[in-house]
């Protein structure tokens, strides 16, 4: 372990002896001094009103006497990686600005993944200091082995690592609180992040209305007219107009804020991106903006040199003037759904979760006062920009697991976006930006533009969000290429814009059929596990059975021209068929033939929105109905009560019905316009 040196103990003894205490013997060696890598200079002792209570002094391990510096903007404590920090310790500086001394401010250990033989606090960030006084708690004997305080200036270079030269007593001591009152060590929750979205809200107990007993009633079915779709349309290649993703929005590039490339020892390893975990620096906040790219160099050098990680440790940095700054290497760039991964959230006892997070790191300290709004707004502009590009819901769980913080419980599903404290010992981002991270995740949503949310299961949350074409577009649902998926089609007057995995993209077949005004319908005529489309006019049918330009391959007639349409494999025989809805009445089909119905049922309301799956994977397609965000779906062709109900998404949203994984289990999604 380390001990302090004479310099370090040097100001409670001050305050011991102008309080008439006694000390124990001081232990000597290597530690602290006014400076990292400087000789231990000789200071003048405090003025002797800076006194204190005895009993303030018995937890302090540290105390330097108030030292006058060259200029720095950026400091921090090191320490040997391998001699760690005790347990409880707890470590502060205050600085003097402007002839100004700061309070006693806290700065906390950040950890990083690299390998570095160099331990040390997070950045504290200044507006040009002048002079600083360190404090340290816990027992002397305990301390890091090599504990030292870099002073990093605006502009600093491996000749000028750190201020090396003290100087004298500052010309004004600071004249209250000699000593820091310490921290609690475990910081309480501020409450579970509130997000809105797909599937926020809980269903209430319901049941739908009782369905009256069925009537054995025929649908109406003229001879059928051998009428094949008009002629097709020359086909464009491609589908052009994808819904766009956020905006980029500034930000200062590495090269704009002047960073010495030479400092970087570390190669951008890019992983899809996963979440954003929110950060704040530590510091007086009263930088000017003027400052702020200086300051962004220090950090830079502080991580990358300093501590030996090779590169800054945050992706992107925010002013508290709504500056945005490029942090690691590659950031801006990234390949699109990635992002370099950084070293802002690591710890060797709660794990690692740098990989897959973008980090960022309001430029401040917040733990005690507000954050201006812009660093929240410019915060929400980057996390929505990437976010954007990787095709991310922020209202879905992000798939990291909490490892336990004072903040989180052991193994809850993290937000997309969550700040440092919930994967880490620690305050950051402070109690105002934690406390605000529900409204920027709703903001984050508010600039992404997504049309799909689809669901797995009969669960709140959306599993797959993507965009893809205009949100004017009608869109169709099907199995086109025959993988027990279903996906995407676009239609644009009478073409058809075929996307075989639910992602954002180009279409995989583009392709002509029908006139524009026809109402088209999606299914597998044939039982060749392929769904194609087919057009009605009034009451006659025209089924394709091939994802293609052509005349039709059957045309039928069923049912009245003013009927509801509805499609499914009613008789699991794996062909899809027709069936027609009469306010609560379906008459029902087994075979694309005109006739009679082959079944007939009631169920639910006559104003109710229905819709069709296979909701327990027996092959069979039942129906479901939808009242506002409730969903009451039944396994049988059969009156009677719900078999399930459940809520799912907003009622502003246009529900979709799909086999999304190829479970053989039909389940919602939602296109939000």
């Amino acid at each position: 372990m380390g001990e302090p040196t004479k310099i370090a103990v040097q100001g409670i003894e001050e305050i011991a002896a102008d309080a008439g205490t006694a000390l124990g013997t001081g232990v000597g060696g290597t530690g602290i001094g006014g400076v990292a890598g400087a000789s231990v200079p000789t200071f003048r002792a405090a003025s002797a009103d800076t006194t204190g209570d005895p009993a303030e002094l018995d937890n302090v391990a540290v105390l330097t006497p108030p030292t006058a510096t060259e200029e720095f903007l950026v400091a921090g404590l090191t320490w040997d990686a391998d001699s760690p920090l005790a347990p409880g310790s707890q470590m502060f500086l205050r600085v003097q600005e402007n002839g100004d001394w700061s309070d006693w401010l806290q700065i906390e250990e950040e950890e990083s993944d690299r390998p570095t033989s160099v331990a040390g606090t997070g950045p504290f960030l200044t507006g040009g200091a002048e002079a600083v006084q360190v404090q340290v708690t816990g027992e002397a004997a305990a301390l890091p082995a090599n504990l030292q305080l870099s002073l990093i200036p605006a502009n600093p270079t491996p000749a000028e690592e750190v201020i090396t030269d003290p100087g004298e007593a500052p010309d004004q001591l600071p004249t209250e609180a000699p000593v820091a009152a310490a921290a609690p060590v475990a910081y309480r929750s501020l409450g579970t992040l509130t997000t809105s979205g797909a599937g926020t809200v809980q269903p209430a107990s319901f049941t739908p209305a009782a369905a009256p007993a069925a009537a054995a009633v025929a649908a109406a079915a003229p001879a059928a007219t051998a009428v094949a779709p008009a002629a097709s349309p020359a086909v464009p290649t491609t589908l052009g107009g994808p819904a766009a993703a956020a905006a980029r929005p500034a930000v200062i590039s590495r090269a704009g804020w002047g960073a010495d490339e030479s400092f970087m020892k570390w190669r951008p390893s890019y992983k899809a991106l996963k979440a954003a975990i929110v950060h704040h620096t530590a510091g007086t906040n009263n930088y000017t903006a003027a400052q702020s790219a200086s300051i962004v160099r220090g950090i830079y050098y502080y991580h990358a040199v300093t501590n030996g990680w090779g590169d800054i440790g945050y992706n992107f940095l925010v002013d508290k003037y709504g500056q945005v700054f490029e942090g690691r290497s590659g950031s801006i760039p990234a390949p699109t759904g990635t992002m370099p991964q950084g070293a802002h959230a690591a710890s060797t006892t709660l794990g690692n979760f740098n990989p897959g997070t973008l980090g960022i790191s309001a430029m401040g300290d917040y733990t005690q006062v507000g954050a201006p709004q812009i660093i929240l707004d410019r915060m929400a502009d980057v996390i929505a920009w990437k976010f954007g590009e990787a095709g991310i819901d922020v209202n879905t769980p992000s798939g990291i697991m909490s490892p336990g913080t004072a903040a989180r419980p052991k193994g809850q599903n993290l937000p997309r976006i969550f700040g440092h404290r919930d994967v880490g010992a620690t305050t950051c981002p402070g109690n105002d930006i934690y406390g605000r991270l529900g409204s920027l995740t709703r903001a984050v949503d508010a600039r992404l533009t997504h049309l799909f949310y689809l669901n797995n299961s009969f669960s709140g949350q959306a599993d797959i969000v993507f965009d893809y074409g205009n949100p004017n577009d009608r869109f169709l649902v099907g199995d086109w290429d025959g993988d027990k998926i279903d996906t995407m089609a676009i239609r644009r007057s009478n073409v058809f814009y075929v996307r075989n995995s639910n992602t954002t993209g180009n279409a995989d077949k583009v392709f002509a059929y029908g006139n524009p005004g026809d109402v088209v319908l999606v299914g597998d005529w044939d039982g060749d596990g392929v769904d194609t489309l087919a057009v009605r006019r009034g009451n006659l049918y025209y089924f394709k059975n091939s994802v293609s330009t052509g005349v039709a391959d059957v045309v039928i007639a069923y049912g009245n021209p003013d009927d509801q349409v509805l499609v499914g494999d009613w008789d699991g025989d794996g062909k899809d068929t027709l069936a027609v809805r009469r306010g609560n009445n379906y008459f029902v089909k087994n075979s694309i033939t005109t006739g009679v119905a082959d079944k007939v049922i009631m169920y639910g309301n006559p104003g109710d929105i229905t819709i069709v799956g296979d909701w327990d994977g027996d092959g069979v397609d039942t129906f479901g109905v939808r009242r506002g965000i409730t969903y009451y779906l039944k396994n049988s062709i059969s009156t009677g009560v719900a078999d399930r109900v459940f809520a799912y998404g907003n009622p502003g949203d246009e529900v979709i019905v799909g086999d999304w994984d190829g479970n053989r289990t039909d389940t919602l999604g939602v296109i939000r316009r």
